[in-house]
């Protein structure tokens, strides 16, 4: 009481210790002292360590003190694997708190199951049945695969539980490319945590620039950093025509040609060791075909004919053609089908077809009134939905296969003429192209379909059109704190844009 009588004159709180300070919060809470209290709890915030925090945030709560909670918090979050025994006692709401929270420090997230596990373990009998509703927090599709099979499925107390074996299966069709994270809606257990060092990237693949120039440069776009990465260049000459997709984090360019021959090889990019090597050859060589991805196989749609590879075989597989030739159509896998959107061959009439790959039939969808007539049509996949962009014109539209309806979204604020388009992080990515001045653009812009907003997140490296885009995981630097700079992880590129002779010399080592 003395030091709040003190402070009532003369507005100063000194020589505060922890007992001293807990004390006195607890006072000014009670007398309805803000200032102190608030005073009180930035002092005990500057006292956390490991041996305190967990409590801290406690008596923080306790009293209403929001801003010393969420500094404990934070420090239990950036410290966790210094905790130790401490975890087990924690009651479940507060497990899950920091399990959920993106910015739990782990190296791998490996170390996030061992925390849900071990403090399972605790009191296997009562908390057993909680194990679910910790899972369900742990991102499973990033646990590294042998550690997955390993000691996740070996685990007994996942083993003896179906919620958890659903999780585990959902994990591992993610990491066979058998569960398209676009398809559906947002989930964190999709998304990498960033003290992991794995990151959701857009890759740009080739394209022309302002001269017409074939390029063969491959880019990358971390939209957490706002930064661009050069990948490995193509090893040969791309040519044009030639369709691109991403199968897990690995990157596929099926044909094209030079103008006087048609390609029908096939190019992998294998993103853990950032080279591209070249895979068994499409049965038909072609241009201006689209591909798509479909339970981890590769699609590709011409006019004429269909094709599918099974990159575990190294294997093509003729399926049916569409039942109607389409001219430039682009294909998007949405709700365990493949749909394509084009114009009929010579004609400028929008069609829609579906194949059922259960079946190896193609359909026409009656879907009412479609988009207006576009020579390169754009169709990308997000949370269910199909988004339709045309190569003219800044509008959106949107097709719901549930409800077999059309819808718009609010306009691109450009136009992208020969642009690409990618879904990244659960938003549109559009990129490049001619703007509505018929200048060459170098914008790249973004759509939040929470939001319902476009906006500008960053700028290619160079204005680009007919490229290519996609979005893989990669691994990079992982993002920490300057209290966590121990944690290293391997396979880091390192490439800046604006120091090209380090290039070569960073390439080399990625080799």
């Amino acid at each position: 009481l003395a030091r709040l009588l003190d402070f009532a004159y003369t507005g100063r709180v000194g020589g505060l210790g922890p007992d001293i300070a807990e004390r006195l919060l607890r006072a000014a809470d009670l007398l309805q002292f803000p200032a102190v209290k608030e005073a009180c709890g930035a002092w005990l915030a500057r006292q956390l360590e490991p041996a305190n925090a967990l409590d801290m945030q406690d008596f923080a709560e306790a009293f209403a003190c929001p801003a010393l909670a969420a500094a404990a918090h934070r420090f239990v979050l950036r410290h966790v694997g210094e905790l130790g025994a401490q975890l087990e006692r924690l009651p479940l709401a507060r497990l899950l708190s920091y399990l959920r929270d993106d910015g739990l420090c782990v190296p791998k997230e490996e170390a996030a199951f061992q925390l849900a596990l071990r403090w399972v373990r605790a009191d296997p009998a009562a908390r057993a049945p909680l194990l679910p509703q910790l899972l369900a927090h742990v991102r499973l599709p990033f646990v590294r695969r042998f550690y997955l099979l390993a000691h996740v499925e070996g685990e007994p107390l996942v083993a003896r539980c179906p919620p958890c074996l659903r999780l585990l299966r959902e994990a591992r069709d993610f990491q066979a490319a058998r569960l398209d994270r676009h398809d559906h809606g947002p989930c964190a257990r999709m998304r990498p945590r960033p003290s992991t060092g794995l990151a959701e990237i857009l890759v740009l693949v080739g394209g022309c620039d302002r001269d017409c120039d074939e390029l063969v440069t491959v880019d990358c776009y971390n939209p957490r950093t706002g930064h661009w990465r050069y990948l490995a260049e193509f090893p040969e000459h791309l040519g044009g025509g030639y369709s691109v997709a991403a199968l897990g984090n690995d990157i596929y360019v099926t044909g094209g040609s030079d103008g006087s021959r048609l390609y029908d090889c096939v190019w992998r990019y294998n993103s853990s060791v950032n080279e591209w090597t070249e895979v068994s050859p499409m049965l038909k060589a072609r241009e201006y075909h689209s591909s798509t991805v479909l339970d981890g196989l590769l699609y590709v749609i011409a006019s004429d004919s269909t094709e599918r590879y099974d990159h575990s075989l190294d294997s093509w597989e003729a399926l049916q053609p569409m039942l109607y030739p389409m001219d430039n159509c682009s294909t998007t896998a949405c709700r365990g089908k493949l749909f394509a959107i084009g114009s009929l061959a010579g004609k400028e009439t929008m069609v829609m077809q579906c194949y059922d790959p259960d079946s190896d039939l193609w359909s026409l969808v009656n879907c009412g009134h479609l988009p207006p007539w576009s020579f390169a049509p754009k169709t990308v996949t997000l949370s269910g939905l199909m988004y339709f962009i045309r190569d003219d014109s800044a509008e959106v539209d949107v097709y719901n296969p549930v409800k077999n309806e059309w819808d718009k979204i609010p306009a691109m604020l450009q136009v992208h003429v020969g642009g690409s388009v990618a879904v990244l992080g659960g938003k549109l990515y559009v990129s490049g192209g001619y703007d509505n001045t018929f200048e060459l653009s170098d914008v790249l812009e973004a759509y939040d379909p929470e939001t319902r907003v476009w906006s500008v997140a960053g700028r290619l490296p160079e204005p680009t059109f007919w490229h290519g885009s996609v979005s893989i995981f990669r691994q990079f630097m992982p993002e920490t704190t300057q209290e966590d700079e121990g944690i290293a992880l391997d396979n880091t590129i390192n490439l800046s844009r604006q120091r090209p002779e380090l290039r070569e010399q960073n390439l080399n080592e990625l080799h």
